[in-house]
């Protein structure tokens, strides 16, 4: 399968965010409900009270301060207070839904929101099991209502551009070879957790591949503009000590994934980076291997390196690109994301979404994959996920 793009498609929603932030939009309000209203519940929340011609509806929370505190935020609105999500599903006054709950949950909420005919925008994975995936599939295909999956990677505009020429191949030929990672140092010994327990807990989450490199490993099927067949990989809980993998969080992984067009991806996950390791640089980044040189990629820079030679370095971020996402960040989002403007665009303009359905289950799918190839010690195929695209 082949994941096609073309200028215009990486560029619109770009456009459609600056005219977002000048306030170019139609009248009718779009009525917005939220379910979860915690870290990034309330982050979401945040950028879309910047938008124009939207009105929060309610804000649904089990935990009564995450709830009181989001209806502080959006108290301008006046939104209704709930603790049951379903409650929304026969609102007649709710044209969207924003889902920002634990992993484990994310299925049963946006495809029964699909079926009750909302737009639902859902934090990602869409799914941590193959049938949970398979499920807001189905539901998506029966629903005139779309879901926007929020793999925020897919609308950073400097992400947009250099991806865009990547895929063209007229600057760096065929793409062969990917190798990404995530790195960190780890905190030191008995400093303070962080984060929810349903985080750690891998029954609920999914694991750090499905919850957290998710984002990395769907950037990957971006650039390399196809979904993969296979995965083997090996991984574990490394400090204070080992205990293998499947019983509590990994803390470091690796996976090698072959794709349909043959492309090859080398991920690796560690938290296990001293901060003075500088041969090798901490942090998230992606080298692109390709006929005619390679790209290194972060989320905001873009560097092609011509195959043999000798002068500097191509910046593959023009000017433009390099000022539209200082403006998105001025706006109010993180790195020059734009995703709660494309979600609001594509619902007046009745179209799909970038990162729609299709992105969402060859994401989630995708690091499914690695999971189990990791748990089971053998390569793992796509076929064996069962889902059908």
């Amino acid at each position: 399968m082949e994941i096609r793009s073309d200028r215009r498609k990486f560029l619109l929603g770009s456009a459609i965010a600056a005219a977002s932030r000048l306030g170019a939009a139609p009248a009718e309000d779009i009525r917005t409900a939220f379910i979860g209203a915690g870290g990034r519940g309330s982050e979401l929340l945040r950028q879309v009270l910047i938008e124009t011609n939207v009105r929060v509806t309610d804000i649904c929370d089990i935990d009564p301060h995450a709830r009181d505190k989001a209806l502080s935020t959006a108290a301008q609105h006046k939104p209704r207070s709930l603790s049951e999500w379903r409650r929304l599903l026969d609102s007649k006054d709710v044209d969207a839904v924003i889902i920002a709950t634990p992993c484990d949950l994310h299925a049963e909420m946006a495809s029964a929101c699909l079926d009750a005919g909302k737009y639902v925008y859902c934090e990602k994975p869409m799914g941590i099991t193959p049938e949970q995936v398979n499920l807001v599939l189905q539901a998506s295909r029966r629903s005139k209502a779309f879901l926007q999956i929020g793999q925020q990677l897919r609308y950073f505009v400097a992400m947009r551009e250099a991806i865009r020429q990547i895929h063209s191949e007229d600057l760096t030929g065929k793409t062969f070879v990917i190798k990404a990672q995530r790195h960190s140092t780890p905190r030191p010994p008995g400093s303070p957790r962080s984060g929810s327990a349903w985080y750690e807990n891998v029954k609920r989450s999914g694991d750090l591949i499905v919850e957290n490199a998710i984002h990395n490993l769907d950037a990957c099927n971006w650039i390399a503009n196809s979904r993969p067949v296979s995965a083997y990989g090996h991984g574990k809980k490394y400090l204070p000590k080992p205990i293998p993998a499947g019983t509590v969080m990994m803390d470091g992984f690796s996976v090698e994934y072959i794709y349909e067009n043959d492309v090859h991806l080398d991920y690796s996950q560690l938290y296990l980076h001293p901060s003075q390791l500088k041969e090798l640089p901490n942090g998230m980044w992606y080298v692109v291997f390709a006929e005619k040189g390679s790209v290194f990629l972060t989320h905001e820079t873009a560097t092609f390196y011509d195959m043999y030679g000798t002068g500097k370095p191509q910046d593959l971020l023009s000017t433009a690109i390099k000022e539209l996402t200082k403006t998105l960040e001025t706006g109010g989002t993180k790195e020059g994301e734009n995703a709660m403007s494309e979600f609001y665009a594509c619902i007046r303009e009745k179209r799909e979404p970038f990162a729609d359905i299709r992105v969402a289950a060859t994401a989630a799918l995708t690091a499914i994959m690695g999971r189990e190839a990791i748990y089971k010690g053998r390569s793992v195929s796509w076929k064996e996920m069962g889902v059908t695209l």
